[in-house]
């Protein structure tokens, strides 16, 4: 049994006392955010464990904040922040979380297991609704934004003898890299063009549905880094599902499929990882939990070894980018 705590903009089945999230936006506005928790056994969300927390920050977001920094002083674990991709449910998207967390651990023989926090866009859940989900995932930009505001106040907020001295990870997942884009020019609406604090130890972005010259442009992804000690970006240039986006959705090449258009422009934060020699087949889009390499790696990440020490990768100077082996 999983516990995976949540945020969502999904639209409740109840207003009053939500037990499930459609595929619409919350009626009461576009950033409207309800948090939670769910339990996940065998792979499967079990429905009746559903528990929504009031619409107010003391006992929603501060609340959660508060019960996750102390499980994570309490039993020394990191905590994972996820955000899926086009094509996935709420359902689909806590159950998603949850496989993360149980690849992981055993990946790593129970060595790293942190909790595991989910953002659920209102993406569809249908392979037919791309476009959809698209304008969905650019209008979550709003929620999501909010959701990182309300984490950096809560952290600013604390006292030395409060802090958990445990890291905060966030993994970005396809269309999801498209939710941070947006919400990183929504934070910045926000604080009145001030640079964002840094919230997080990692961020990692994978099978990016994304444009590959994001990080050059200011209105993309440009200050990510403002964001995290470090970000990391997996690609591989056989994901089928990104050269669909790249040539019949009308989008320029995908960052995820060839990372980064200038490799050796980008800032000195952010590396490069090619996972190409080692993805194949069924995981080559949700390679991030389906392949042990690339698992392997990103758990070396995200518990903050050294990118030049991290075993199974060979450096490419003339690409900057690190291939997996």
């Amino acid at each position: 049994m999983a516990t995976i705590y949540f945020a969502t903009n999904r639209n409740p089945n109840n207003a009053q006392a939500p037990t499930d999230f459609g595929s619409g936006f919350s009626t009461t506005d576009l950033g409207d955010l309800r948090f939670g928790q769910a339990e996940v056994n065998k792979g499967k969300l079990a429905a009746k464990s559903i528990k929504v927390l009031p619409d107010k920050p003391s006992q929603g977001s501060e609340a959660l904040f508060n019960d996750l920094r102390q499980t994570m002083k309490t039993q020394s674990l990191d905590s994972l922040i996820f955000i899926h991709g086009f094509n996935v449910s709420f359902k689909a998207a806590v159950e998603s979380a949850a496989k993360i967390g149980e690849r992981y651990a055993k990946l790593s023989n129970n060595n790293y297991q942190p909790n595991i926090f989910v953002f659920s866009w209102p993406s569809d859940g249908q392979v037919t609704s791309y476009f959809n989900d698209r304008h969905d995932a650019e209008s979550s930009g709003y929620a999501f934004a909010r959701g990182l505001m309300k984490l950096s106040t809560f952290l600013k907020s604390a006292d030395k003898e409060a802090a958990c001295q445990q890291k905060i990870n966030l993994i970005a997942h396809s269309m999801g890299n498209y939710v941070l884009r947006h919400a990183l020019q929504q934070a910045k609406k926000i604080s009145n063009g001030a640079s964002l604090s840094r919230i997080f130890d990692n961020i990692i972005l994978t099978a990016a549905d994304e444009d590959n010259d994001a990080f050059e442009h200011d209105h993309k992804l440009a200050r990510l880094p403002d964001l995290a000690q470090r970000i990391t970006v997996y690609f591989n240039n056989g994901d089928l599902a990104l050269k669909t986006s790249d040539y019949t959705k009308g989008n320029p090449d995908r960052l995820g499929h060839d990372g980064p258009s200038q490799p050796h422009q980008i800032p000195a934060k952010v590396v490069i990882v090619d996972a190409s020699d080692v993805v194949k087949g069924v995981s080559e889009h949700s390679y991030h939990v389906e392949n042990d390499n690339v698992g392997n790696d990103i758990i070396a990440v995200l518990r903050g070894e050294s990118s030049e020490q991290i075993p199974s990768r060979l450096y490419v100077p003339h690409a900057n980018k690190f291939k997996l082996l």
